[in-house]
């Protein structure tokens, strides 16, 4: 019996220590920190995803097919039919957005010389890195049909880094 008591006149100062800090507004710190935290866990992984990732590439290239004015041609609807098969590609292997992006690498490459055959080379490469072996063939056969000096692949090219 004078366990408990010792325990218990131990215990008192120490919880009184406890209730003044939290009263002083430190929980309120940590409870807000903790709270930015959580959100910023959550937003990463929200924004993380493949859809994510591929409407900002659909965004940026619209607004730099919008400067040179070239809208709605035929580069652009196979570079979204491409990006269409990458994003159900991504959500069915259940990638991330970076993981995802790791596909369209090949569109960055520096080093080759920037014409639009390499850029529907390069096209052709993923869809068939994908499984999408139709969309592989009907890019391979556009690779050779298309004019290098027109502006809209020079668009094209310069929105892919190539």
């Amino acid at each position: 019996m004078s366990d408990v008591s010792t325990n218990v006149t131990n215990t008192t100062p120490i919880m009184q220590t406890v209730l003044d800090t939290l009263n002083s507004g430190w929980g309120y710190t940590f409870g807000g920190i903790l709270l930015v935290a959580a959100a910023g866990y959550f937003g990463v992984k929200k924004l993380n995803t493949p859809r994510f990732v591929i409407k900002q590439i659909r965004r940026r290239n619209l607004k730099e097919m919008k400067k040179l004015g070239a809208e709605s041609t035929e580069a652009t609807e196979d570079f979204d039919r491409l990006l269409n098969s990458v994003e159900a590609y991504a959500i069915k292997q259940k990638m991330t957005g970076s993981e995802m992006s790791q596909l369209l690498s090949p569109l960055q490459q520096e080093k080759s010389s920037a014409t639009g055959g390499n850029f529907y080379h390069s096209m052709a490469y993923i869809a068939k890195n994908i499984g999408d072996g139709n969309l592989a063939k009907a890019l391979q056969n556009k690779s050779k049909q298309v004019r290098t000096s027109s502006p809209l692949m020079a668009g094209l090219l310069k929105r892919a880094g190539v």
